[in-house]
């Protein structure tokens, strides 16, 4: 019976938790594979903020509350000509007049009062309202996630957002003064009796809080769902579930990479002992050393009817293709492919590559869809080949295959949560079931 993504995510939490805190998980991978339209963690951490009850509900109730914005009287002296604006000082005006021209009866010396809307909780204020527009209406698609029922509250509380960064008079004044917020005027601000101002502290609070990682399992585990827990994406969180077991499984020191937008290959972590060096990558065709692709030009040179025909139809596809739609697709590559995870093992002295597994994930109970994903990571391993293009099955590289499904049948090995079925495998395909923790 396949596993939901509540079970999943419950077994992985405590896992991510350590990695969220530091900011150093690289789900990147995983998140580009969903259908939430972002490429980083700090998008989803800005998507999780959103949708914590407490700002909405601040957000709500933000027109009423904004009727309660404090402001200080400021008292300053003043010199003036011919005119009175504020209450006069006269030992100073008199003593301004002999500065300047003791005969000038015009002059006064008073003392103007003005407000002062730069306060540390306007900015504090300003500052969530900035946060939220930022992510509403600069990081996010919003129309795009008005289809997401959780969503919906947003689709109209954004305009309060914008209402009140561009229309309020008072907020505009406290943007004319703009100064850095903080952490000690936040802190200071949520002790505020103003519940406008002692709820924008907190909730300024809670989201650099998020931003910076500290999060704990129940953070964890909401972040997970609101990522994963739509029923198309559960197959995404299980891939996810199978690379975090091997990383479990095989390391207690794994390094795993930071999510900045630049890990082109979709390393998720490496690890090292005594002999070899360890790098596991999701949704990826690995690093240089390894590649999934044979060209076009190299299968011209084998004459086989089969293979001509085929050559011979990609080659009309793409001449209709340009004449009916305008334009054709790349005829270069005759096959390709794409793993759900490998793990590279490289030699710490020679720095040369050992060994190779390839896994591929189905998150399935059915026996013919796990058939499939067995076939191709049959094709996975035959074709895949070193830098130089050699195929690496002919080299002195092992090649090793991983099939995850939830097709559990037939006696196993217990290894933590991981069965390996030796009787459906050999001595290169393991067939790994998700079984239930004991």
């Amino acid at each position: 019976m396949k596993r939901n993504a509540e079970q999943l995510i419950e077994e992985i939490s405590d896992f991510l938790v350590i990695y969220l805190k530091s900011g150093k998980v690289g789900l990147n991978s995983f998140i580009q594979k969903t259908d939430l339209q972002i490429e980083q963690l700090d998008h989803l951490l800005n998507l999780h903020f959103l949708l914590k009850e407490e700002v909405k509900q601040f957000v709500r109730e933000l027109p009423l509350l904004i009727r309660r914005l404090k402001t200080s009287t400021k008292m300053q002296q003043e010199t003036n000509h011919g005119q009175v604006r504020g209450q006069i000082t006269w030992p100073n005006t008199i003593k301004e007049r002999l500065r300047i021209n003791a005969t000038d009866k015009t002059i006064y010396s008073v003392v103007e009062r003005s407000r002062e809307y730069a306060i540390k909780e306007n900015l504090v204020l300003l500052e969530v309202l900035k946060v939220l527009y930022e992510i509403l209406f600069v990081k996010m698609d919003t129309e795009y996630y008005k289809k997401y029922t959780w969503f919906e509250d947003w689709a109209s509380l954004k305009d309060i957002i914008s209402h009140m960064l561009h229309k309020n008079i008072y907020l505009s004044r406290i943007q004319m003064h703009q100064e850095k917020v903080t952490t000690r005027m936040i802190i200071d601000t949520m002790k505020h009796r103003n519940p406008l101002y002692q709820r924008a502290g907190q909730i300024l609070f809670c989201y650099r809080s998020i931003m910076e990682g500290n999060l704990d399992k129940e953070d964890v585990v909401e972040l997970l769902k609101e990522t994963f827990i739509m029923p198309q994406e559960e197959d995404v969180l299980f891939e996810l579930y199978w690379v975090i077991k091997i990383i479990q499984e095989n390391s207690k020191n794994a390094q795993l990479q930071v999510m900045d937008g630049r890990n082109k290959h979709n390393l998720v972590a490496e690890w090292m002992d005594e002999e070899f060096v360890y790098k596991i990558y999701h949704d990826s065709t690995g690093s240089s050393r390894i590649q999934f692709n044979i060209k076009t030009e190299e299968v011209m040179q084998i004459h086989h009817p089969y293979l001509e025909k085929k050559l011979s139809s990609a080659a009309d596809a793409e001449q209709i293709a340009r004449e009916v739609f305008g334009q054709g697709f790349d005829t270069s590559t005759f096959w390709s492919g794409r793993p759900d995870i490998i793990v590279e093992i490289v030699d710490k002295q020679s720095d040369e590559l050992k060994k190779v597994v390839i896994g591929e994930v189905k998150h399935t109970s059915r026996v013919e869809y796990a058939i499939t994903g067995l076939r191709e990571l049959m094709d996975y391993m035959k074709f895949v080949r070193d830098g130089e293009g050699n195929y690496l099955e002919e080299q002195d590289i092992e090649v090793n295959g991983m099939l995850f499904t939830e097709v559990a049948n037939g006696d196993g090995i217990m290894k933590g949560d991981l069965r390996i079925d030796l009787n459906r495998g050999n001595d290169k395909v393991q067939i790994i079931d998700y079984l239930d923790a004991r």
